[in-house]
């Protein structure tokens, strides 16, 4: 399918905000672009739903397909073999796109004017229907889930930035099957994407014009949980790519020595801090950070001891 651009949307068991962030993209200031929905085995209704969508044709350039669930990677692999040329937008299904979200991406690659450069938009927290905790906005601008505090819209940002919740990039730069099985859980496949790509060349500039909102409540528990999948993750990137241990843009490989007290006794405080944080009541950066990174070393332990995810080649390569 030969579009100008084409977005590339996973989704597993979110049949009602799916549904708003694809009327989302109905209502966008510019129709030239198609959607590739894939759904990841859902349980919900959810390609019934789809094919119900699609065949009424109630969005122009709706595609849907389904497979087995596999993962978010394995479902965007599956979209992109659909997809000939143009520019892929990544977006998650839980993330909202503004009016001028299609058209500031586009904008973005007219600005760098260059066919080696990735696009990453600004996702903030859909405010007018949640509740931002101190918690939710740390992990969204510290670089537990997202780093966008550190970000100057106009500058390249390193492949740790490489967000496919909301990021753009040439067809032809990501070749077959991109993202890597190995990754299992949660987290890294598309950063460790953003890593290849980047020692092929590619730039990430961010342009926080291309702005969706992330409506999906959390709180500490939940975090908690989804800090250890990413530390297994983080396993599995180091694991396929040893010249990585010891960069600066990620956590040290080895965890710190307050870890080994601090493993017993913070899992069993998060349910009464994750109440806290709910309650509106600032617990420290310092009390946060912890707490995370306690949960991401026993997600980094799991992995040294299991050794489920382990290393492979991304099917097809990359393409330079």
């Amino acid at each position: 399918m030969r579009t100008p651009l084409s977005v590339v949307l996973a989704t597993y068991d979110r049949r009602p905000i799916l549904e708003r962030t694809l009327d989302a993209l109905d209502r966008q200031s510019t129709r030239d672009f198609q959607i590739l929905v894939v759904d990841d085995g859902s349980t919900d209704g959810t390609w019934e739903w789809l094919e119900t969508r699609a065949a009424e044709a109630s969005q122009p350039g709706l595609h849907v397909f389904r497979q087995e669930n596999r993962g978010q990677g394995a479902a965007r692999n599956h979209a992109l073999r659909h997809v000939d040329g143009g520019l892929v937008l990544f977006i998650g299904d839980d993330v909202i796109p503004r009016q001028d979200f299609v058209v500031e991406h586009l904008r973005g690659h007219e600005l760098a004017g260059t066919a080696t450069r990735a696009v990453v938009g600004f996702t903030d927290w859909r405010r007018a229907e949640m509740k931002v905790t101190p918690l939710l906005e740390m992990v969204n601008l510290e670089g537990h889930q997202f780093g966008y505090g550190h970000l100057t819209a106009g500058e390249v940002v390193p492949f740790t930035c490489f967000y496919t919740s909301n990021l753009s990039l040439p067809r032809q730069i990501l070749g077959d099957d991109p993202f890597d099985a190995a990754f299992e859980h949660y987290g890294w496949e598309d950063v460790e994407l953003g890593y290849r790509l980047s020692c092929q060349g590619l730039e990430i500039v961010y342009h926080p014009a291309a702005a969706a909102e992330h409506l999906h409540p959390m709180d500490l528990t939940s975090i908690f949980k989804r800090q250890r999948l990413v530390g297994r993750g983080s396993h599995t990137l180091l694991r396929l790519h040893p010249e990585l241990a010891g960069s600066s843009l990620l956590a040290p490989d080895r965890p710190p020595r307050w870890f080994g007290a601090g493993k017993r006794l913070i899992p069993a405080l998060v349910p009464v801090l994750s109440a806290v944080d709910r309650l509106g009541v600032p617990l420290t950066t310092a009390v946060l950070a912890r707490v995370l990174a306690c949960a991401y070393y026993l997600g980094y332990e799991e992995g040294e001891r299991t050794g489920r995810d382990s290393p492979s080649v991304a099917a097809g390569g990359v393409a330079a």
